[in-house]
């Protein structure tokens, strides 16, 4: 009986157990949008591709505290995944090319199924904020929001 239970919490706790994350589980196209917490009106919706550690896409920010509308255009970047499933993501922009220069760094967590992660983030401006994103199809055909 002793034999049994032991056999079968062996069995348990190995079917619980994650696979490690690896560099490769990064590659795909996410869907991540941000709020700033320390910066009025601050909010964005990227579209990114990360492939071999290369990240590349495009964000729309929204209006400041005044009503200007924010960036909207390409990123570029790269991205790290940790065998924790820990990612660090470096996203760059430049909203005046030859002028303005952002760079923004966000700490992810990924879920154990590796298809969503959350996190935080910060900019060289000062704004820090928080993140969520998932993976999508690019085959799947879109519908366009109300």
């Amino acid at each position: 009986m002793k034999k049994m239970l032991l056999i079968a919490s062996a069995l348990l706790l190995s079917t619980q157990v994650e696979a490690a994350c690896t560099q490769a589980n990064l590659n795909g196209n996410y869907v991540m949008f941000q709020a700033a917490i320390n910066h009025h009106n601050h909010n964005g919706r990227c579209t990114i591709n990360i492939n071999a550690g290369a990240l590349t896409g495009n964000c729309v920010f929204g209006h400041d505290a005044n009503g200007v509308a924010g960036f909207s255009g390409p990123v570029y970047g790269t991205a790290t995944m940790n065998t924790n499933c820990s990612a660090v993501a470096a996203i760059s922009f430049d909203p005046v090319p030859g002028v303005v220069h952002i760079d923004s760094t966000f700490d992810l967590q990924f879920t154990p199924d590796k298809q969503s992660f959350v996190g935080g983030f910060s900019n060289t401006f000062g704004v820090e904020g928080i993140t969520n994103g998932t993976r999508y199809s690019t085959l799947l055909p879109a519908t366009p929001a109300p």
